[in-house]
């Protein structure tokens, strides 16, 4: 059977199709303000979490760049303090070359230091006995002098071949003038 309506008046049948497509809309708005409310709260987490990283990004990006500054400077005080060393270095050897240079003059003045302290200490102190001359010759060392007591020389040779640096000592003249005698004494180095 089909039902048609003659009636004009479709007041009575209109309200009552608005009435449920209002019941319609009020159905659906909760569900499309739910939606809306999580994709709300979605965007604002997100921003959140992109604001979050970005201040923590920026302040990396200081700690970092202060990090530079102060590695830097040590850098700075680094390349300072090498500077540095490399002049003490320079110095250190400076004053080592002077100390060897130093110590090789003093071993080499040795051997004529020892004979001159061995031939001083060789003369009698109570004889009157004076040095005039003391001479490199060949392979060692004559020795002249004066004395008033002819008779002190030999004391004098044997205390030149007690102090041990010559290997033998013989007298090579002895000349009387008045009352001073000169002589003249070979010493052979050891």
């Amino acid at each position: 059977m089909i039902k048609v309506n003659l009636l004009n008046d479709h007041s009575v049948a209109a309200p009552k199709k608005q009435k449920s497509q209002k019941n319609q809309h009020a159905v659906e708005t909760p569900q499309i303000s739910r939606i809306g409310f999580a994709y709300i709260a979605a965007i604002i987490a997100a921003a959140a979490v992109l604001g979050y990283m970005w201040i923590s990004s920026g302040n990396a990006i200081k700690a970092a760049s202060s990090e530079n500054q102060r590695l830097e400077r040590d850098l700075k005080e680094m390349e300072d303090l090498r500077r540095q060393f490399v002049e003490l270095e320079q110095k250190k050897q400076e004053r080592q070359g002077r100390i060897d240079t130093i110590e090789k003059l003093l071993d080499s003045q040795k051997g004529p230091v020892k004979l001159m302290n061995a031939v001083i200490q060789a003369v009698p102190q109570n004889r009157n006995i004076w040095l005039t001359s003391l001479e490199q010759a060949g392979n060692g060392v004559k020795v002249k002098g004066e004395t008033r007591i002819p008779e002190a020389l030999p004391d004098f040779m044997d205390a030149l071949k007690k102090s041990g640096i010559f290997a033998g000592v013989d007298i090579e003249i002895i000349e009387r003038h008045d009352e001073i005698s000169n002589f003249s004494i070979l010493c052979a180095n050891k």
